[in-house]
């Protein structure tokens, strides 16, 4: 009987896959040990696993790649994009302080 090599491994990784890989990795797990239990070859999980230490990334279907945070952040700040914190009040200005105290004092005349 011929040696037949199971079909799985011709098959490309899905981006899930390749969570996994990585995360089992990062949780201590030994390359054969991942891939015996995603019925990968150890050398399919030994390549995601550089291509994500050298690149920082993972490539999608298609071969495109996943962004990483920075770029992101680059691509919306160059559109005029940023992320800003909510303000827990309004700044007041001399102004607007001037107008609360005169209000106050109104009060306590019993205007």
């Amino acid at each position: 009987m011929p040696l037949r090599r199971n079909r799985r491994q011709y098959e490309q990784l899905t981006d899930f896959d390749r969570g996994r890989i990585i995360g089992l990795r990062e949780a201590g797990w030994s390359n054969r040990r991942i891939g015996r239990h995603l019925g990968r070859s150890d050398m399919v999980v030994a390549r995601c696993w550089q291509q994500w230490i050298t690149e920082g990334r993972v490539y999608r279907r298609g071969g495109h790649p996943v962004p990483s945070r920075e770029t992101i952040r680059r691509r919306l700040t160059e559109v005029g994009l940023r992320s800003r914190r909510p303000l827990r009040r309004l700044p007041l200005t001399p102004h607007h302080r001037q107008c609360r105290l005169d209000f106050a004092d109104l009060g306590q005349l019993g205007v």
